[in-house]
């Protein structure tokens, strides 16, 4: 496998999901001059690929939202998630793609085989064990792991409020709750 093909492969699907655009294999292939079968080789299906991009725009999202937090433990954890629901949101690509593409979102962001989900609940565990070790968060009998994959799905449940209720998206909503849950 190149890895540079790889490297250019995914720089264009960031691209062309940044600008709000439908992200196809078809398109990527042309754009690099290859044929589809080694856009494949390099990054898998077309899920795979949306799962690729996101999960490097959800990390570098997450990480920034988590270093910008104001204060500590639960404070600072409810924090950042809740920033990282409101860039979530406000992201022109993730937009089109949760309005335009939602059942395939809803596949891509929650199923485990895409790993999205996995890697986020990961993150969000990373960061609690952060503020676990510096004595700022005690997760009582529920465990870390347990609380991160709870806040993400907070998190979830009001980014993908359009699509499981028909109810709007609302960061403040999300804000509220992972403040609750995390206080």
């Amino acid at each position: 496998m190149s890895s540079s093909g790889r490297d250019a492969a995914l720089r264009v699907a960031l691209k062309t999901f940044n600008a709000g655009q439908r992200v196809e294999v078809n398109d990527l292939a042309a754009v690099l001059g290859v044929n589809r079968v080694t856009i494949y080789r390099w990054l898998g299906n077309r899920d795979t690929i949306l799962a690729e991009v996101v999960w490097g725009l959800g990390e570098r999202t997450m990480r920034n939202a988590y270093a910008a937090a104001a204060g500590s433990g639960g404070t600072r954890i409810a924090n950042a998630v809740s920033t990282f629901v409101r860039q979530t949101l406000g992201h022109a690509g993730m937009r089109y793609f949760l309005k335009n593409e939602t059942e395939t979102a809803l596949r891509v962001l929650t199923r485990s085989e895409q790993s999205f989900q996995l890697r986020l609940v990961a993150l969000v565990e990373e960061l609690m064990t952060i503020e676990q070790d510096a004595g700022a968060l005690n997760t009582g009998d529920l465990g870390v792991h347990d609380l991160a994959y709870l806040c993400v799905r907070v998190a979830e449940s009001f980014v993908y409020t359009d699509a499981i209720t028909g109810e709007p998206p609302d960061p403040d909503r999300a804000e509220r709750a992972l403040h609750y849950l995390l206080r």
